[in-house]
């Protein structure tokens, strides 16, 4: 059942702490009408199916594999137009030989992502294993994700052969690629929360130095990194070229069965409120 919003109630804002969700959610704790909670991504569809909140922040993969039909929320994302520095496959042989991939769980779309690129950029279909921290440095082949790709990665060294995804993706279709997107469920009332996390992006997109003085430390990055990775490399709306680019990747991973269905498209609002944009 939908949650209904009572007059005076907060929206219930689902999202991570990553740095590299910043420029989305820093200063919505601020806001008197929404109430901002933090979760890994891995369980943000599981938060908004269970009603704990009201929108999330979403892998755009759980859109495909939700066991309830979502909406996407068009008014902010994490995305990149070729490299994302923090999506990274790392292998210590040639990708045409992977067999094996332990796989970062906290993100259903970068798992996706990769095993749908191995299979068309190099022919492999590797089998998936949930990655433990042993597995760094003793595993052939690993994907990495996050925060973590900065703070521990090992070293080029002793994994000769990677890939940045979004890289590979954007190389490959001339697409941005979009991990992850605000969802809620279809016909939910989300008060003024689109407008307000519509606005605190825009302001945030002219805030960057303040961000990355504020997070970058506790997240490992170096502030000149930091600063790169933000303003420069990820990019934040979702626009006509992005919903593109998500239908192509759901499209794809439909054909690879890599995911179980396929959705179409449905924006909260409809079409009305994307061009009101």
């Amino acid at each position: 059942m939908t949650h209904r919003i009572e007059q005076g109630s907060k929206v219930r804002i689902g999202c991570v702490s990553f740095l590299n969700a910043r420029p989305l959610i820093d200063g919505l704790d601020a806001h008197p009408e929404l109430d901002v909670r933090y979760d890994v991504p891995a369980r943000l569809l599981e938060d908004l199916l269970a009603g704990e909140v009201d929108i999330a922040l979403c892998p755009v993969v759980d859109y495909q594999t939700s066991p309830e039909p979502l909406a996407i929320v068009p008014v902010g994302g994490i995305g990149s137009q070729g490299a994302t520095l923090t999506v990274r496959l790392l292998s210590k042989v040639p990708f045409t030989q992977i067999r094996q991939l332990h796989a970062d769980p906290d993100s259903h779309t970068s798992v996706v992502l990769a095993s749908l690129l191995l299979r068309d950029l190099y022919g492999v279909t590797p089998s998936l294993v949930d990655l433990v921290p042993a597995a760094i440095g003793a595993a052939d082949t690993l994907l990495l994700i996050g925060d973590k790709v900065v703070r521990g990665a090992p070293s080029q060294a002793l994994y000769p052969h990677q890939l940045d995804l979004g890289l590979a993706w954007q190389e490959r279709t001339g697409l941005p690629f979009v991990f992850a997107v605000w969802m809620c469920r279809r016909g939910a009332e989300l008060g003024r929360a689109a407008e307000l996390l519509d606005r605190q992006r825009r302001i945030n997109a002219s805030r960057i130095d303040a961000i990355v003085a504020a997070h970058a430390a506790d997240a490992g990055f170096p502030p000149d990194l930091a600063r790169r990775y933000l303003g420069k490399l990820l990019r934040y709306e979702i626009g006509p070229r992005e919903l593109q680019a998500i239908e192509r990747f759901w499209r794809r991973a439909r054909e690879l069965e890599l995911v179980p269905r396929s959705r179409a498209l449905c924006l909260h609002g409809g079409p009305a409120f994307q061009m009101a944009r």
